[in-house]
């Protein structure tokens, strides 16, 4: 199960992201999408911040697309 978690505390600027287990392409539309188009609607400018520790297990065909 993979799991997609934000990292707090961040500049308003800077969107950040922890992953875990296996990424699918259900969780980037699900959460990572969705969280980029809001910080958009307040931000024209956004650094994305996307940490992939050892608890990162893999991807599916629909993550790596």
């Amino acid at each position: 199960m993979a799991l997609l978690e934000k990292i707090p505390d961040l500049p308003n600027t800077v969107l950040g992201f922890k992953a875990s287990g296996e990424l699918t392409g259900d969780d980037y539309q699900k959460v990572l999408v969705p969280a980029i188009e809001a910080a958009l609607q307040s931000q024209e400018k956004l650094r994305l911040l996307y940490v992939l520790g050892d608890e990162v297990t893999g991807f599916s065909a629909g993550a790596a697309w």
